[in-house]
């Protein structure tokens, strides 16, 4: 994997095993993020978006069947021990589910939820916390004095 890429996915797939059959919820995905970069994942409904997010983050269901490649800064994450995956998740990636109204809670403004999110995962001190959670940029800094349910609308 070269230098400047942060995550590959090669020929990701993930399947499930049912009493109707096998599900293929991801069959074949490949793509790459470089550092610096944002990467949408857009498709229809039921087409492996949330399925392949969460395998990354090594949180698809215990009976998934998982082929293919997951490199996360030169680290490959299929079969990566468990523990050492545990300490990864909100160090080296996170992830934000589709819906934030019920990942964020609704009566804490969403900075203190981000700045206690850093601190759950690195030792670090508040102001240090803040800096990480919300870079300097005016819309951020205005994002994260709202509570969630009026900052997705005030922000842009």
């Amino acid at each position: 994997m070269p230098d400047r890429e942060l995550l590959e996915v090669r020929d990701l797939r993930v399947h499930f095993p049912t009493d109707d059959g096998l599900v293929k919820a991801v069959d074949g995905v490949s793509y790459s993020l470089d550092k610096g970069r944002t990467l949408g994942i857009v498709g229809e409904s039921g087409s492996g978006k949330t399925v392949s997010s969460l395998t990354i983050m090594g949180l698809q269901g215990k009976n998934a069947q998982i082929s293919g490649e997951i490199w996360l800064g030169g680290q490959q994450l299929v079969g990566m021990d468990p523990n050492v995956k545990r300490k990864l998740r909100g160090s080296e990636v996170a992830m934000i589910f589709q819906d934030p109204l019920s990942s964020l809670h609704p009566f804490y403004r969403v900075g203190a939820q981000l700045i206690e999110a850093v601190q759950t995962h690195q030792s670090v001190s508040k102001s240090a916390a803040r800096a990480r959670a919300a870079p300097q940029a005016a819309w951020s800094r205005r994002c994260c004095r709202r509570r969630p349910t009026s900052a997705w609308s005030r922000c842009g």
